[in-house]
């Protein structure tokens, strides 16, 4: 069995994530999460009067000193939420080794990309548009100039999220598109980790959010009766969580994970209980505004039947399969690239990692 479109598209926006190793908390203004990596990631600016060093050269692309040191000082600001001292100073040196193999790794999937002629103009659009939503803003031009006020050079936000978007290419097409995952291969995988799957009784949900602090509560609730109104209709839930949601979960089409049972309001279970699979519930007024709530999955109280987790169980062999053969796509590229590093650096993604890349063909 093929993952379905929506399992692939969330898997390979993931794991492109991971690759370019954008560990952002989110927060509840999408812009301002978007312009925090663009900073970041964005390449650089080269300025006539300042020589950058290139550390490597992969094809067509460079990869500057500067670049490098902007990813390790992200990481050291991600492992210090969680490490101080000397434990930091480990983790650092351990992390860091991978650094330019992920630079690489970017820079090769985008290529790929264009080489393919992949086109991503409209995908781009679709996601500016969503952070202009998400920001409350009539305009693009509106969304433009809020991120220039922060300093953000606007074609280098843009190019950031376009090469997001060629690698998510790269990847489904790839490497996502060809993983099966069989249903044998489910049945024997939970059969043997059924254990793992034991609760106390959770629920899968997805939500939209009208805030209150966004809108006035009368405004709130007529927006949010206005997203059911369109669901009932006949809208796709994850489309209208995109029009009217203010939670930063609308960039997951409103997918919230798993909650226990027990853990969840009287008035929120109370609600829940009356759904079947896939059904949603009328807006619910919380302090932060109007909450509407579909049910994706639920699982039953101690070990639940394979078709509660039937789900669960495909991401998760599918994520299994993915990683190594993501690696060993990517080795592949390589022995087809141009890839030349500065001496004193190594990429760990390569075959032979502690070896110098040179060009094997010069054509």
């Amino acid at each position: 069995m093929r993952p379905n479109s929506g399992l692939l598209a969330v898997n390979c926006e993931l794991l492109a994530a991971r690759l370019e190793k954008k560990k952002m908390k989110r927060t509840v203004i999408i812009l301002a999460s978007a312009i925090l990596a663009a900073t970041l990631l964005a390449p650089q600016a080269r300025s006539a009067h300042v020589v950058e060093r290139i550390i490597a050269r992969v094809n067509s692309e460079i990869i500057t000193q500067r670049q490098f040191d902007k990813e390790k000082t992200k990481l050291r600001d991600e492992l210090g939420q969680q490490y101080s001292g000397a434990e930091l100073d480990a983790k650092l040196s351990d992390e860091s080794k991978n650094l330019l193999r992920n630079l690489i790794d970017q820079s090769l999937m985008v290529q790929k990309a264009k080489d393919d002629n992949a086109n991503v103009e409209m995908d781009l659009i679709k996601r500016l548009d969503q952070m202009r939503k998400q920001d409350n803003l009539a305009t693009l031009e509106e969304l433009q100039k809020a991120a220039e006020q922060q300093g953000v050079n606007w074609e280098d936000f843009k190019d950031q999220i376009r090469r997001q978007l060629l690698m998510q290419e790269t990847i489904s097409r790839e490497v996502g598109s060809r993983i099966v995952v069989t249903r044998q291969e489910q049945l024997k995988y939970y059969n043997e980790h059924k254990d793992e799957f034991k609760s106390e009784g959770m629920v899968r949900l997805s939500e939209i959010l009208v805030s209150t602090e966004k809108y006035k509560p009368d405004e709130a609730e007529k927006r949010a009766k206005a997203a059911v109104a369109e669901i009932k209709g006949g809208a796709r839930f994850t489309d209208v969580v995109k029009k009217y949601s203010d939670d930063p979960s609308a960039e997951q089409g409103g997918d919230i994970g798993y909650m226990k049972s027990g853990s969840l309001a009287p008035g929120i279970a109370a609600a829940l209980s009356k759904l079947e699979t896939n059904d949603y519930t009328d807006p619910i007024r919380i302090k932060p505004g109007y909450l509407i709530l579909r049910l994706i999955e639920r699982f039953s109280p101690g070990i639940p039947k394979f078709e509660e987790v039937e789900t669960r169980v495909q991401e998760t062999l599918y994520s299994q399969q993915m990683e190594p053969k993501m690696r060993q796509y990517l080795r592949d590229l390589r022995k087809d690239s141009y890839i030349f590093l500065a001496p004193g650096y190594i990429d760990t993604g390569a075959d032979t990692p502690g070896a110098l890349l040179t060009p094997e063909r010069t054509q």
